[in-house]
């Protein structure tokens, strides 16, 4: 069969698994609520009329929209996500990078422009450098900018990003459920003033989205019940820290026999180390860091409520539970000893984490679960980007806002019709076509971004937010001692980076 002929044979598969996926996800997949998923409401909007579509008389006649993309691999195991962005079209048969390929030209035959795309591959400290380089030169030469969200947040402190919210932005829809609204609001530092950007096309924000996974065999076997059970949990809002701390309880197993707690042994729970693996669980918890003025204005809080005493009595529970292993094993070992039955429940993976082959040899099923609540009242999940996750900003040296930002609606829109899809069903080691649990957690995962400050903005309160959690858990700390003995000077800290942003980007 020829490449031609492979390629016809592979688009045809595609239509057909996204044709299945939506009629799963349509029938099963929601938000616990009875609510539609974010997700499968874009691809759904997505069957409007020609005339309801608000860009279908724009034409730009074949100009250039220019993407400064990132190919840095900033997170072990998951590469980088710029395949999503730019695809190949000289690849070989792949669902998904067909899926990518098909949403570019979609979008470029739409409103009959070009993507052109340019590589930085540095870590986050060069994108400081590369980023300033651009602003001070002065010359419009890219329409949009993507990478780590760290870097982008401080940079965006120096004044180096247009505000997407100004009225120039005019083709952005932030109410499409194809954008991550409460992560980007998150992220403002004064009413009316926003200048990053979260949604699907966007895609590093969803492969580095924190999850669970726990071993379904493993469950079962254990309870001597369906493990269907645990994904109840998560509808009916009861999965919480304290349920979690019970499922893992008795589940260690001295499998190698020597009478000691040591690798290659059963846990209930496996934690890489404390600082990294605290990340989904602090921001799934809301400990509330921050509140805001009547301007809008973020003021740290964070030492004020028992939202944070109470996180660290149950994340101290849990890393400390008999059934419980922290730093046994390391960041490339971790999914395989999950995947050969070690631990009923593994830490520290991101939804990207499930393109691994490693699932295809796993005996039995991974199953999917969002970061726990603290409270059963508090009846939402908070999903956690990591903190290198990718996002788009766009240069102040930019001179048409209305031209970018149509461009980048056209291709977020275009992203969850077109991508998401495949990208779940076949990208994903894991039974989301045939399996509505898993799609249903997967749709709450995608629809739950939100807390997305702690994550941006650690660095520039002193790494004190997401450290004084992690360091009162490794040490065995009431919360109130910890953030007393470390973290006071937090709110001057953010006073002083918010004057600094005020200064840097003209407002008053």
């Amino acid at each position: 069969m020829n490449n031609k002929a492979q390629r016809l044979l592979s688009l045809l598969l595609c239509l057909l698994l996204t044709v299945g996926c939506l009629l799963e996800t349509v029938s099963c997949a929601n938000n616990g609520d009875g609510t539609e998923s974010g997700t499968e409401a874009a691809s759904r909007s997505e069957d409007d009329t020609e005339e309801e579509d608000p860009f279908a008389d724009v034409d730009y006649q074949e100009r250039e929209f220019r993407v400064y993309t990132s190919t840095n691999v900033a997170s072990h195991g998951m590469g980088n996500s710029n395949y999503l962005i730019e695809g190949d079209p000289d690849a070989g048969a792949s669902m998904v990078n067909d899926a990518v390929v098909e949403r570019n030209a979609i979008a470029e035959d739409r409103i009959n422009v070009k993507l052109k795309f340019t590589q930085l591959d540095v870590d986050y400290n060069g994108v400081f450098d590369a980023i300033r380089r651009l602003v001070s030169a002065g010359t419009d030469e890219y329409d949009l900018v993507i990478n780590d969200i760290y870097p982008f947040a401080n940079l965006s402190i120096e004044g180096n990003f247009r505000n997407i919210l100004d009225t120039d932005c005019y083709a952005f829809d932030f109410d499409q459920p194809y954008w991550y609204k409460e992560y980007m609001d998150d992220l403002r530092l004064v009413d009316d003033y926003e200048y990053l950007l979260a949604g699907d096309y966007f895609i590093d924000i969803i492969r580095s989205a924190h999850l669970l996974l726990f071993n379904k065999g493993l469950y079962e076997q254990h309870y001597q019940t369906s493990s269907n059970e645990v994904y109840d949990w998560v509808r009916n809002y009861q999965w919480t820290y304290e349920k979690m701390n019970e499922m893992i309880t008795d589940l260690y197993v001295d499998k190698n026999q020597n009478g000691k707690k040591d690798y290659g042994d059963q846990f209930g729970f496996s934690i890489l180390e404390f600082w990294g693996s605290s990340i989904g669980f602090v921001v799934s918890a809301d400990p509330g860091f921050i509140e805001r003025d009547d301007d809008g204005t973020p003021v740290v809080v964070l030492g004020e409520n028992n939202r944070a005493s109470d996180l660290v009595t149950r994340m101290t529970e849990l890393a400390y539970n008999d059934s419980a292993c922290v730093g046994l094993t390391s960041d490339g070992q971790i999914l395989a000893d999950f995947t050969n039955g070690l631990s009923l429940i593994c830490d520290y993976q991101r939804l990207g984490s499930l393109e691994n082959p490693v699932f295809r040899d796993m005996q039995g099923d991974a199953g999917v679960l969002p970061l726990p609540m603290l409270y059963e009242s508090d009846k939402r999940y908070s999903t956690a980007a990591h903190d290198t996750s990718e996002l788009g900003a766009i240069l102040t040296t930019n001179k048409d806002l209305g031209f970018t930002s149509t461009v980048i609606q056209v291709l977020n829109r275009q992203t969850a019709k077109t991508l998401m899809p495949r990208y779940y069903g076949e990208g994903l080691q894991v039974q989301y076509v045939s399996d509505p649990n898993c799609s249903d957690m997967i749709a709450i995962i995608h629809d739950n971004f939100r807390n997305a400050f702690i994550l941006a903005y650690n660095n520039a309160t002193g790494s004190r937010m997401l450290n004084v959690f992690s360091e009162a858990v490794q040490n065995k700390r009431e919360f109130t001692v910890a953030y007393k003995s470390s973290s006071r000077s937090m709110p001057r800290t953010l006073e002083n980076k918010i004057k600094a942003f005020k200064k840097a980007n003209n407002i008053s």
